[in-house]
């Protein structure tokens, strides 16, 4: 499809992510192993020591509850960190974005490319962390299979709302509003400690808004085999913002560029 609206998108793209591809193998010690980290404190610290003084949410122990959600905040810190971070120093101080865009590739190569890595990554470290909880026992469900599809679609909006947000930010001290503002909010009220349900009124339609709400939904459906009515709401949700912001990146993008 992607062919359809841009010609060698497809191609070009797949050149950028395979240029991620290989500066991720030679660092992937440093890429790789703190982000894998950070989750499993969460998961043992609070799941099971905190969870020993929380009694069950909707059926679950505390640690059952809140493992699916501590993979879905991967899939959202990965594409966040990567797209906003190491997309705005390889496209102001590094210059990387312009060396690509002087070979045939175009600015909308480039930008698929990174998004599609940030995808990429969500989905590596998302799957790292859902091999610890399911040898802790805490994927109860087959159908935890269909993940991967879950981390790319979700990655890849999370890696376009990032992409989208450096495109038009002055400098880089304004990436740290992204994290303030909206990815913090999203991991605390987005249905990953707590039930939204706890929440005020207000304050549940907001939730509803958060992009991590129903990436949560989805992904504790899944692990644990108890199918929210409204999951599939919840994966159209995802694709057609997804959709709505890598619009919004390439559309802000192309713009910077030229000027």
């Amino acid at each position: 499809m992607l062919n359809l609206i841009f010609p060698n998108l497809s191609r070009g793209a797949f050149s950028v992510l395979l240029r991620h591809r290989d500066v991720f193998i030679k660092m992937w010690k440093t890429t790789l192993i703190p982000p894998f980290l950070d989750p499993l404190f969460y998961l043992v610290g609070m799941g099971y020591g905190l969870g020993a003084l929380v009694s069950d949410i909707d059926g679950y122990s505390y640690v059952q509850y809140i493992a699916p959600a501590l993979v879905s905040s991967v899939i959202m810190t990965a594409p966040f960190f990567e797209g906003a971070i190491g997309g705005y120093v390889r496209m102001h101080y590094q210059k990387t974005w312009d060396a690509m865009i002087a070979t045939p590739l175009s600015i909308e190569d480039v930008i698929t490319g990174e998004i599609l890595y940030g995808a990429c990554r969500a989905l590596l470290q998302a799957v790292s962390i859902m091999i610890v909880i399911f040898l802790f026992g805490l994927v109860k469900s087959p159908l935890a299979l269909l993940m991967p599809f879950v981390c790319l679609i979700g990655g890849f909006m999370f890696g376009s709302i990032a992409i989208a947000y450096i495109s038009w930010i002055p400098a880089i001290n304004y990436i740290d509003f992204l994290f303030t503002l909206i990815m913090t909010p999203m991991f605390i009220f987005a249905g990953t400690f707590f039930p939204v349900s706890q929440l005020p009124p207000w304050a549940q339609k907001v939730a509803f808004f958060m992009p991590l709400y129903h990436v949560v939904l989805i992904t504790r459906s899944l692990i644990t085999g108890v199918i929210h009515p409204d999951i599939w709401k919840s994966v159209i949700w995802v694709i057609i913002v997804g959709s709505i912001a890598f619009a919004v990146a390439l559309r802000l993008l192309r713009r910077r560029v030229v000027q």
